[in-house]
């Protein structure tokens, strides 16, 4: 039986730019971050919009800037020496069933969304050999996580994890306090920093070895807690062949 969706609050977009407004879980409504234990004061009641909507800038930012690194590699000079570079690990991206026991989101706003990222990464992307994306966690308890991946061979994972970065400035979503990180026994590249989500903290991780790249957005968290996740995370989306 499917779950009702959740609903969140609109709030006025009060940015003379391009991007539409990023509505707030309901429990967000006092305009600050949330501190666990201590009560929001609140304005008169906003309207609603699903919970689905918090993510639409988010896939929007990360989807043009996996796709720019990807198609960025596809154009490039295939006589290039380093186009021979091989890793002697050779890994695929899949979707796991649950995430760090996070069960998989049934909200189906969410889930279309996730669904279209993959179809427009399968689009955009023809040479990738594999596309992911999904939600996981339980929204209410603010614990919600969003991973997106793709199976394509890269030439210079490092460049490609700095590009990402700055095309998903580009898109809408600015990342700060961008720290290299430990990228596991995969090896490869990670960096992980602060997204501006508006009034929704989350710390995001990217990372990009010659056979995957992929992203893992953890709402209401800091870089700094994210990066703290990210190897046992990879681990779960990224596995050997």
């Amino acid at each position: 039986m499917s779950q009702p969706p959740l609903d969140l609050p609109e709030h006025p977009n009060t940015d003379s730019g391009s991007h539409p407004p990023f509505p707030q879980p309901e429990y967000l409504d006092s305009g600050r971050p949330p501190h666990p234990g201590y009560p929001q004061p609140s304005a008169a009641p906003p309207k609603k919009r699903k919970v689905g909507k918090i993510a639409t800038i988010v896939l929007a930012a990360v989807g043009a800037a996996l796709g720019s690194a990807v198609v960025n590699y596809a154009f490039k000079d295939h006589t290039d020496k380093t186009n021979d570079v091989q890793s002697s690990i050779q890994t695929h991206v899949v979707e796991p069933t649950t995430l760090d026991g996070r069960a998989k989101v049934v909200d189906p706003d969410l889930q279309a969304m996730a669904d279209g990222m993959v179809a427009q990464m399968k689009k955009e992307i023809p040479q990738a050999t594999g596309a992911i994306s999904a939600f996981y966690g339980d929204p209410a308890k603010q614990d919600l996580v969003l991973i997106i991946g793709l199976s394509s061979h890269l030439t210079s994972p490092a460049a490609e994890v700095d590009q990402a970065i700055t095309s998903m400035g580009s898109g809408g979503v600015k990342v700060t306090n961008v720290k290299a990180v430990a990228p596991g026994s995969l090896d490869g590249v990670a960096k992980c920093g602060d997204a501006d989500l508006g009034e929704v903290p989350a710390g995001v991780c990217l990372w990009a070895d010659h056979n995957t790249m992929g992203t893992i957005f953890i709402y209401f968290k800091s870089g700094d807690e994210a990066g703290a996740e990210l190897v046992k995370l990879r681990g779960e989306i990224e596995q050997r062949d």
